[in-house]
């Protein structure tokens, strides 16, 4: 399952659609922290009903705006329990404090006993079917000293998140230069840690299901769910159509047309894309029979750019999970990510170990 990011600050766009009106997408409270006057209007009464959606919900606890604003942890709590209280959402996620790869071994245990403090509050008001817990960690031991906490607060949890993995899925970095020694002994680096730290979880909650937050592309979310995670969120359907640009299945992201005044951050369509845009079924570019008038729609409005790429993370999500059950995973991932992506190599070295 891939959850879309939805941005309060815009007019919700996915409702506008049928197609799209089910679709699981998460919201986070940060954007009332932006404008408290959204606390009211969505986080009032039903957010489903707000957007216009009927599909799954998670609300984000907006982890960082919390430590931004420098509230008190009984003021946080508080605030957020005055929230999920009476929430009808399907997952209601924990404060977390999340560490920096760089930080001391000192600060890592600091954020993780208030995370756990945290957590501990939570669990005695919000029912366990809803709270979503966060662990985090840099080591193999604080994975598992974490989910060991996690147990002893909450017992066998039906769903845990994985949280902080995005400066190590980042490309370009700072901490690319990250490593860590593996169950086995050996060094690992930050593409070996993602799918590690899912197996431990895994590990120790065989049966809950898990998800891994901020992943960010379209072929990062079918990596890191190929590499054992159930569930994933990602921004990146609105990022890129913020920038211009749009989503295609195997491919990084595209301008739809050439323009001489925008910079040359991404590549423009290129004629081997145009099939790739003519067999699109998304509701912008089923309304135009042709793909170059299918293009200029998307060239001209960031509303029909967000559609087709939520529509594009949405079917390529799909497309994996359909693969992982006719045993053609192998396959579809290798049409779908470079060899070059950082998760390449850890992603094939899991699914031939598990066709074996």
């Amino acid at each position: 399952m891939v959850w879309l990011g939805h941005n309060l600050r815009n007019r919700p766009l996915l409702a506008q659609h049928a197609e799209l009106r089910g679709a699981p997408v998460l919201v986070s409270l940060a954007d009332a922290f932006a404008r408290p006057t959204y606390m009211e209007r969505f986080f009032s009464g039903c957010v489903r009903a707000a957007l216009g959606m009927t599909g799954p919900l998670m609300i984000d606890c907006g982890a960082f705006s919390w430590l931004s604003q420098a509230l008190s942890a009984r003021r946080s709590i508080d605030a957020l329990l005055k929230v999920y209280a009476n929430s009808t959402a399907d997952f209601l996620v924990s404060l977390d404090c999340p560490p920096r790869p760089d930080d001391t071994r000192s600060t890592r245990a600091l954020l993780r006993r208030r995370t756990l403090s945290h957590l501990k509050r939570l669990a005695e008001f919000v029912p366990a079917q809803q709270l979503l817990p966060v662990v985090h960690g840099h080591s193999v031991r604080e994975i598992l000293e974490y989910c060991e906490c996690v147990e002893r607060i909450c017992g066998n949890v039906p769903q845990i998140a994985i949280g902080g993995l995005v400066p190590l899925m980042c490309s370009g970095s700072a901490f690319a230069a990250f490593s860590y020694i593996r169950t086995d002994g050996a060094r690992g680096d930050r593409s070996h840690w993602v799918g590690d730290s899912i197996s431990l979880v895994r590990g120790c909650f065989p049966d809950s299901l898990i998800h891994v937050f901020g992943v960010g592309s379209a072929t990062t979310a079918i990596a890191v769910l190929a590499l054992g995670a159930n569930s994933v969120d990602s921004m990146s359907w609105r990022r890129a159509a913020n920038y211009g640009a749009i989503l295609l299945p195997g491919r990084s992201e595209r301008f739809p047309t050439a323009r001489a005044d925008r910079k040359p951050s991404r590549p423009v369509v290129s004629p081997t894309d145009v099939s790739l845009i003519a067999a699109c079924l998304c509701p912008v570019c089923k309304s135009a029979a042709k793909a170059e008038k299918r293009l200029r729609l998307l060239a001209e409005c960031y509303t029909n750019r967000a559609i087709h790429n939520a529509w594009t993370v949405l079917s390529e999500v799909a497309k994996l999970r359909a693969a992982l059950s006719a045993g053609e995973a192998e396959t579809f991932v290798q049409s779908r990510l470079l060899k070059t992506h950082r998760l390449y190599k850890p992603v094939m070295e899991r699914l031939r170990l598990a066709a074996t």
